[in-house]
């Protein structure tokens, strides 16, 4: 587990029991964590998984805006090719993962340009233009 999901489970513990100091002291870790670091926190032992985890964000959020079931659109776009796992989260906390993961990686950038995700920053950008 790693720092970010010790955080998570922590502030759900701390909301579900209603103690505000808790909570306070969870959201000072977490802006510290995250003033820290310029880069984002590893979240896969390697290049092989990181690509698998971008590839499961990228065909939940294209699936859902397509309304099509994942594995439906994972076979069409690439056929049998091993499929990663369905994330458990919402499609937003998807969408959210992506549009942090294309500041610092070109590979999950062309993606989601490629399979013409919308991610929050490239809605708003689509609306300017």
């Amino acid at each position: 587990m790693n720092e970010v999901q010790r955080l998570e489970v922590k502030f759900k513990e701390a909301l579900t029991s209603g103690d505000a100091v808790k909570l306070h002291e969870i959201h000072a870790r977490a802006v510290a964590l995250v003033t820290k670091r310029k880069r984002p926190p590893v979240i896969a032992a390697n290049k092989k998984a990181y690509e698998q985890l971008i590839y499961s964000y990228v065909c939940h959020v294209a699936s859902s805006d397509a309304r099509l079931p994942y594995l439906l659109w994972w076979r069409a776009y690439y056929g049998e090719k091993k499929m990663p796992k369905k994330p458990r989260h919402s499609v937003e906390r998807s969408r959210s993962h992506l549009r942090e993961m294309r500041k610092y990686s070109k590979f999950t950038s062309r993606l989601c340009s490629e399979y013409k995700v919308l991610t929050q920053s490239t809605v708003k950008q689509a609306f300017i233009e």
